[in-house]
């Protein structure tokens, strides 16, 4: 029963992660009036998908929550805080979508976690397949995805469905 609710919950986060962060690269884009250059560098390095769907994953949440609060200080409103605030909306919601999913908190839990998880092998593969040394890089995303994971996987501990013990 567990393995259900925890490939059900994957699957429904990791879907509405990967949608909601390509919905905010679209809108940061179109705010800076270049849309055009994310399609033409998609066509031409297609490997960047990779970046558009799983970029939250790659900074800590404290570092997005400081990077917010100094473009909010500056009175710099515009696509950086958009982006900045995609960061932060879009596994945030996933992992709500986890925890409402799961079947309990296990389940919920543990797919948004597999879902970061998921999110930091793919940069990982990424900086190992265009980085010449990235060990660093790729140390550095397992990390970030254990910490999003863990943290965010917090929310959808809140909103699993109750257990009874």
């Amino acid at each position: 029963m567990i393995k259900i609710g925890l490939g059900k919950a994957l699957g429904f986060s990791l879907l509405a992660f990967i949608g909601l962060n390509f919905l905010f690269i679209i809108i940061v884009y179109t705010v800076s009036s270049e849309l055009n250059l994310l399609f033409s560098a998609i066509s031409s390095e297609p490997l960047i998908i990779i970046l558009v769907f799983f970029e939250p994953i790659s900074l800590m949440p404290g570092t997005v929550i400081s990077l917010m609060s100094i473009q909010i200080s500056l009175g710099a409103f515009d696509a950086m805080l958009i982006q900045s605030i995609g960061f932060i909306v879009s596994p945030f919601v996933a992992s709500l979508v986890a925890g409402r999913t799961g079947d309990g908190k296990g389940g919920s839990f543990g797919g948004w976690m597999i879902a970061a998880l998921i999110g930091s092998a793919a940069l990982s593969v990424l900086a190992f397949i265009q980085l010449a040394d990235p060990l660093m890089a790729i140390i550095g995303f397992i990390l970030s995805g254990a910490v999003n994971g863990i943290f965010y996987g917090c929310f959808a501990l809140l909103f699993a469905k109750a257990e009874m013990y």
